[in-house]
């Protein structure tokens, strides 16, 4: 069993099996070394979408909740296209649905970089962008995109 794979049996995590994109994109897309992994939301494994927003109907451990269930599917999405085992995060980005009056998406967007650094360990340390979002896709909480480096 690899390190990752052990980390998420200690962590209780199984990762989300995930279809196909609905819509005219790829899930991923490979250049030499780097991964580009297109948007997750928070959508669970039984595919209810966490929606909402942050300040309006949703907490910030809402919030946090979401981005942790988005940050899952970015990794089933990583496990599917390479594997985790020979990779590093790059840049993580992320957007939160919130009303005007919030500004704390940095702490909501924690709980994926956390979540990263759980499983991955090193390989999950990230340059990050944590954004505000009106609305996203499907009225989702919480959306993340990311840049791999995939390495051997």
């Amino acid at each position: 069993m690899t390190d990752v794979k052990e980390r998420l049996k200690a962590l209780s995590i199984e990762l989300p099996v995930l279809g196909a994109p609905r819509y005219a994109y790829e899930a991923t897309a490979r250049w030499g070394d780097l991964l580009y992994v297109s948007g997750q939301i928070s959508r669970t494994a039984s595919g209810e979408i966490l929606r909402g927003r942050l300040g309006d109907d949703a907490t910030l451990a809402d919030g946090v909740t979401a981005a942790r269930t988005a940050a899952l599917n970015l990794l089933a999405r990583v496990d599917d296209a390479v594997g985790l085992d020979n990779v590093q995060v790059l840049k993580l980005n992320a957007w939160a649905s919130s009303a005007p009056t919030f500004v704390d998406q940095p702490s909501v967007i924690d709980g994926a970089s956390q979540l990263l650094l759980d499983v991955l360990g090193d390989a999950g340390r990230h340059a990050r962008t944590a954004l505000p979002a009106h609305v996203l896709p499907q009225g989702a909480l919480v959306e993340l995109d990311a840049t791999i480096a995939v390495r051997g």
